[in-house]
């Protein structure tokens, strides 16, 4: 009876949310197209992906009023920020059974106490990847934050170096490189952060947070900041269409940032139905096993873990041995947020003076 009952309570959900759409905010290679399909088909729904590059960009779109996505996935810092404009509605965990796979470590975090607005979805690294042959014809490995910041590296690798079009990323590696907390809002810290990322922006070819992976598979690029998920994607890819895996990652011995994404439903959703059953859904062991092998997003549910391929589970650029030396980004006072966005947007004009 039970089952019976059951299987006539998602047929009715299924016929309620007949050719409705669901919009998802998330970063592009960030959700797998099997677990997007399978979700698609149990709901009788379309899942729309509308993508993002940088947390920043979505904030901006946010506070200029964004409308009409049902689930967002911000990092850990941007949860905070929206929680602060009153962008998010209070989650109702008991409506999330899946939750229970997730981690402990990774609940009730200071950003997000007892995950009112927000539960976990994947981290992402923030590090170096590179092109083999020729960081190993001029003898320099890319263990270092110094190497994309330290004049003596970058006279070798003028023109082939991209870092990210996103202030909080480069001011946490010049931070990093500092030896300073990456999440310094002390003065002091951040105009030697400045002066460092100063130095370096004339070897650099640009900002690229869209299309760098690309410029590494091509060989324009040598050296870039860059994502986990990502470089995963261009490696198999590469293998994929048969050809050499020119590219390799590494994270730097001073520290890494991490940006722990989160599942979040903003404030204006009044039928929240279908986006609890997308949370839910994504939450899953299934859909984190896809993630993982599919995606190479660095996930934490615990089931999940035990099951994904070794190699992926293996790879240190995906799955840090050491989390100590891994730092998630925190929100900025605002008159921090606003003083970096100044000198960000003073070292970007800069660069056409």
């Amino acid at each position: 009876m039970r089952i019976i009952l059951l299987c006539v309570t998602l047929l009715a959900s299924s016929v309620a949310y007949a050719n409705k759409v669901i919009n998802i905010y998330i970063a592009a290679n960030y959700l797998a197209d099997s677990t997007a399909q399978q979700f698609e088909a149990e709901c009788n729904c379309q899942l729309a992906q509308n993508y993002f590059n940088e947390n920043d960009e979505m904030l901006a779109k946010f506070a200029a009023g964004a409308s009409g996505y049902d689930v967002v996935v911000p990092t850990a810092y941007a949860v905070e920020q929206l929680a602060s404009m009153h962008k998010l509605q209070p989650l109702n965990l008991a409506r999330l059974p899946n939750l229970k796979n997730i981690d402990p470590q990774f609940l009730n975090q200071a950003y997000d106490p007892r995950n009112r607005y927000s539960v976990p979805y994947a981290y992402d690294n923030v590090m170096l990847a590179y092109n083999k042959k020729e960081l190993q014809r001029l003898g320099i490995v890319a263990d270092s934050w110094a190497v994309i910041f330290d004049p003596k590296y970058l006279k070798k690798l003028k023109g082939k170096v991209t870092v990210f079009n996103s202030q909080r990323n480069v001011f946490a590696a010049a931070l990093l490189y500092l030896g300073k907390d990456p999440n310094s809002s002390n003065l002091d810290d951040l105009k030697q952060a400045r002066a460092v990322i100063e130095r370096a922006m004339p070897y650099w070819a640009k900002f690229d947070s869209d299309t760098y992976y690309r410029s590494l598979m091509r060989g324009n690029i040598w050296l870039a900041m860059s994502y986990s998920v990502d470089i995963f994607k261009t490696i198999q890819d590469l293998k994929d269409s048969h050809q050499e895996v020119t590219i390799d990652a590494k994270l730097q011995k001073e520290g890494n940032m991490y940006e722990l994404d989160n599942l979040v439903i903003p404030y204006y959703v009044s039928d929240t139905g279908l986006a609890y059953q997308l949370i839910n859904n994504l939450l899953s062991t299934k859909s984190s096993i896809e993630l993982a092998n599919m995606t190479g997003a660095s996930i934490m549910n615990k089931a999940a873990l035990a099951k994904i391929d070794p190699v992926i589970k293996d790879t240190p650029w995906i799955y840090p041995p050491n989390m100590q030396k891994m730092h998630s980004f925190k929100n900025y006072a605002p008159k921090t947020r606003i003083m970096v966005n100044e000198a960000w947007l003073e070292l970007q004009l800069s660069c056409h003076n």
